[in-house]
């Protein structure tokens, strides 16, 4: 498991947590359904993003089209993604925790919330952002992005809970 922290020095000052830059630095969000969980942000510009949901499924053409239309940043949430092949049925058979109740993402020895996800990406309070996926490469990309991120497994061995 890889995991990376965005932190708010620039270049990701009012970035990180906004989707249109993450999608387009990850370039191949289409190809997912995503579940978005927990979410807040800024403004709710579509009707498939409602305030009053815990959670929405949305195939990678209308969420990358909702956030390149409308750069939207989010404040908290989970944003999953999943092979086309896997179904929300599937995806719903595992727990949905928000960012503040996983704790996976805070240990080191991260953990993804559902075992089928290939990436999660977790903004924190509009400020930080947890990328953590089964692939190297996608982490690898924030990481060349963002050089004030760090290694998520090294930031959670250094916390003092975990000490």
């Amino acid at each position: 498991m890889y995991g990376i922290i965005i932190f708010p020095e620039p270049p990701a000052r009012g970035l990180a947590t906004n989707f249109k830059k993450v999608f387009d630095m990850m370039g191949d969000a289409k190809q997912y359904n995503w579940l978005l969980s927990f979410y807040d942000c800024f403004d709710y510009p579509s009707p498939k993003i409602p305030f009053d949901k815990d959670y929405v499924w949305l195939s990678g053409d209308e969420f990358v089209g909702i956030v390149t239309e409308h750069s939207i940043q989010f404040i908290w949430g989970v944003a999953m993604a999943f092979t086309k092949d896997v179904t929300l049925e599937q995806v719903l058979q595992h727990p949905i925790e928000s960012a503040e109740e996983y704790m996976g993402y805070l240990y080191p020895a991260i953990t993804m919330q559902n075992p089928m996800s290939v990436v999660e990406i977790v903004p924190i309070d509009s400020t930080y952002l947890f990328v953590i996926s089964k692939s190297q490469e996608i982490v690898e990309k924030f990481a060349t992005a963002y050089p004030h991120s760090e290694d998520l497994a090294e930031y959670n061995r250094k916390r003092p809970m975990n000490n």
